[in-house]
């Protein structure tokens, strides 16, 4: 089972597997798409199969798309339909995005190197949405092959994605979608692998970064206005999802600047 993104872009030759207990073939100009939590089998490659593979964090794709509410209408797609034909032009695009990635790697010592990596990954990752902007690809609710689950967890992500500041408590957004507590984080830990709590704690982080990486507020300014309860319980909230104070934080990145 997978824990990460999973791009394959075959060039040459044919993948074949089974997910979800459906037969998956991947031809050239083609590209494999497939999510945390998804099970692979029975994989098999042609002798002259090549192709460009590409494994990036969910957390990583989270925080470059933090607040394109498009890119939930693409996930639910690509769930359903996890091989993209992408044109010639898109795939020597990506080709030279990964020989670029590629070449990169080789000087982690290098300036700003996660800020660039993060940087080209975000051009990437734009480009490869672009080829999910047609009106071919765009998924409404009323398609049949969204479940009620997909469609609560859409409503869900798009509802936190909106909130700033960012309530912190799963009774709010299940309040907010008229169902109980219970419900949204069985549902949304069935359709995503994570539950409701887990999704709320990585937004509000984002937030959090963001306003320690380039807001000039205080400390105690930036809890007053994520409606922290106070400096206190702020700075531990941030020390267990970070592993440092947020004046520790603060002092890392402007270290990096």
């Amino acid at each position: 089972m997978l824990d990460v993104i999973l791009f394959v872009a075959c060039t040459h030759g044919k993948l074949q597997m089974r997910i979800k207990s459906k037969t998956i073939v991947v031809h050239p100009y083609e590209m494999l798409c497939c999510g945390p939590n998804t099970t692979i089998d029975d994989c098999m490659i042609s002798p002259d199969f090549e192709a460009r593979i590409l494994c990036l964090s969910p957390r990583i794709i989270q925080s470059i798309l933090h607040d394109d509410k498009k890119i939930w209408n693409h996930y639910f797609y690509i769930s359903q339909n996890p091989v993209l034909h992408i044109s010639e032009e898109s795939s020597r695009l990506f080709e030279q995005y990964y020989r670029l990635l590629e070449y990169r790697m080789k000087f982690p010592q290098r300036s700003y190197n996660k800020k660039t990596m993060v940087s080209l990954v975000s051009a990437l990752l734009y480009d490869l949405l672009a080829d999910l902007s047609s009106p071919s690809f765009e998924v409404t609710e009323s398609d049949a092959l969204i479940s009620q689950g997909d469609i609560l967890f859409k409503r869900f992500i798009e509802l936190l994605s909106d909130s700033e500041p960012k309530e912190r408590s799963v009774s709010y957004y299940a309040e907010q979608l008229c169902i109980t507590p219970k419900y949204l984080s069985t549902t949304i830990k069935k359709v995503s692998g994570k539950t409701a709590f887990e999704w709320i704690n990585e937004y509000v982080m984002e937030d959090v970064k963001r306003q320690l990486s380039f807001s000039g507020k205080s400390i105690k300014e930036i809890a007053d206005y994520l409606k922290f309860p106070n400096i206190s319980f702020f700075g531990k909230y941030v020390k267990t999802h970070l592993g440092v104070s947020p004046t520790e934080f603060r002092r890392q990145i402007q270290k990096r600047l």
